[in-house]
């Protein structure tokens, strides 16, 4: 579109670079291309404005159709591109999404512009502002240039598809984990054709990511700024939902944290990012995205309380997890002594003024001063790897008794290690718990079969068949398939068919199932049946 689609990053990056930022074709202040202009043309346009500027070699981002741009610049004009950002680009549509995008490229031949379909895939209902602000550049761009453009856009998802392999330089591809017309596979597929390609794929949001999540992207591009340009000399850049797994090993509590808005209407939002920080003065801190539809009420806020969740609150932080209008329907709460909404049934809360808020990267840290608490025997409730913990209940679930097997489903690259059960069949690592405990006995276990893996999640627990026996399953995920003992087989209906305990086999088979929709859940009953709980909305 419009060099102004390039705003957050250029008010960051433009603190320590030079940034330059052009107009498309037919759009701003970008005279446009004749009518039968094709995406070669618009690439030989992008070469240039690049020789005009008379920089030498770039660092080239290009959005969407500015990415197939980009990618045609490289490919043709190597010698003008230092680094390479491809975000939200297509590559190789599938039929009927080819056939969706030139019937549109028709519809916009013929005067019609209207956007409301783009902006519908483009942004998610939280994004009103920005969806705004793009709608009315998309409501002023010239009917003949953006045809132009929409149609080279349309027609050249695959012109450089078989040369991506001749560009060398550092690329980095970025899209958005809901952007259904420039998709993650499709991302991955062009990071996996570049020789220096990597991949980075924006959880919760679409096709306009470096607007709705300015933050996460505008990081990512100063990592590929600092991406040395000879291969293998750099570190690859964080991913932020890998990032994400990583801190949720820590095992928290959940609270939701809660005031007024300047009209006295409650509001709130779940976090487990929360922490004491002072006994004297007494201090508290948790922390809210900046792209929280709360954070300008907290920032004008002068007070909050941390209600700090008990183990059967889960439908309470899940409420405050998701967009729900009003949260506080049907909810039993109070003003706490300061003021701010003290939630019932909690096992503690703190009623706090506001003491400081602190600038910290894509989030804000809020710092309370802590005017009232109380603690409850309620136990709280805990968040770990993603996952709603119990642990009391959890507790009340295990056997007394000592005879506890547990197994080990340890994953690699879509498959899972299965050893000779004796019988003709397979079956999964197991081992029964002595004196030393679980955890022991599952890394010795790993050890013994796969050195290397980690010791993981729970994933099953449940009584055998074998009156008395509890069995623990967990998942435990490694880099490698080679092993000490046994041989790692796909997780597909056929290879599991040869797993001879039912239990196991069930097991396995929703575990194939789960890691297609990348949910997870943990069973608890008999070796017969029993319940699955399943994870829940992720945390602020």
């Amino acid at each position: 579109m419009r060099a102004e689609a390039w705003a957050p990053q250029i008010d960051t990056l433009s603190q320590h670079f030079r940034v330059i930022a052009v107009d498309m074709p037919g759009h701003g202040n970008s005279d446009r291309l004749p009518a039968d202009a094709r995406l070669p043309d618009f690439v030989a346009w992008a070469a240039r404005v690049v020789e005009a500027l008379d920089l030498g070699p770039v660092n080239l981002a290009g959005h969407s159709m500015g990415a197939l741009v980009a990618a045609g610049l490289a490919v043709e004009h190597p010698d003008l591109v230092r680094r390479l950002a491809l975000l939200n680009a297509v590559h190789c549509r599938a039929p009927a999404a080819r056939q969706a995008v030139l019937a549109r490229t028709e519809q916009i031949a013929r005067g019609d512009l209207n956007s409301d379909g783009p902006l519908s895939r483009w942004f998610g209902p939280n994004d009103i502002a920005v969806r705004n602000k793009v709608a009315g550049w998309l409501d002023r761009v010239d009917p003949q240039g953006y045809a132009t453009a929409y149609r080279a856009f349309a027609e050249g998802d695959a012109i450089y598809a078989d040369r991506l392999a001749q560009i060398g330089c550092p690329t980095l591809v970025l899209t958005g984990e809901g952007d259904l017309n420039s998709s993650p596979e499709m991302s991955r597929e062009i990071a996996a054709l570049i020789p220096q390609g990597y991949p980075l794929i924006v959880a919760g949001h679409r096709h306009m990511a470096n607007l709705t999540a300015p933050y996460i992207v505008t990081d990512a591009l100063k990592d590929w700024l600092r991406r040395s340009t000879t291969q293998g000399e750099a570190m690859p850049p964080i991913d932020p939902r890998a990032l994400r797994d990583a801190f949720g090993c820590f095992m928290t509590g959940v609270t939701v944290v809660t005031t007024f808005d300047r009209d006295g209407k409650p509001l709130g939002f779940t976090a487990n990012s929360f922490s004491s920080v002072s006994l004297d003065p007494p201090l508290l801190l948790v922390s809210i995205a900046k792209t929280s539809r709360n954070f300008a009420h907290f920032q004008s806020a002068s007070g909050l309380a941390i209600n700090v969740l008990a183990e059967d609150q889960k439908d309470i932080s899940a409420t405050f997890a998701r967009p729900v209008e009003d949260r506080f329907a049907d909810l039993g709460w109070a003003p706490g002594p300061l003021g701010s909404p003290v939630i019932e049934g909690v096992s503690a809360w703190f009623d706090c003024a506001l003491s400081q808020i602190v600038d910290a990267g894509d989030h804000a840290v809020l710092i309370g001063r802590i005017e009232a608490f109380a603690a409850s025997q309620e136990p709280g409730l805990g968040y770990y790897r993603g996952a709603y913990v119990t642990p009391a209940a959890t507790a009340a679930q295990m056997p007394a008794g000592p005879d506890v097997l547990i197994s080990a489903i340890i994953e690699s690259q879509g498959q899972v290690l299965l050893l000779d059960d004796t019988q003709g069949g397979l079956a999964l690592p197991e081992t029964r718990v002595g004196r030393q405990g679980i955890q022991p006995a599952l890394q010795a276990l790993l050890d013994s079969t796969t050195p290397g893996a980690a010791p993981g999640e729970i994933y099953a627990v449940y009584e055998g068949e074998t009156e008395g026996r509890q069995h623990i399953a967990f998942r435990c995920p490694t880099t490698t398939t080679s092993t000490l003992l046994g041989r790692f087989v796909p997780l597909s209906d056929d290879a599991l068919q040869a797993v001879t305990d039912p239990a196991g086999r069930a097991m396995l088979t929703r575990l194939a199932q789960e890691s297609q929709l990348g949910n997870y859940g943990v069973y608890f009953g008999s070796h017969k049946q029993g319940q699955v709980t399943h994870k829940q909305g992720n945390m602020e």
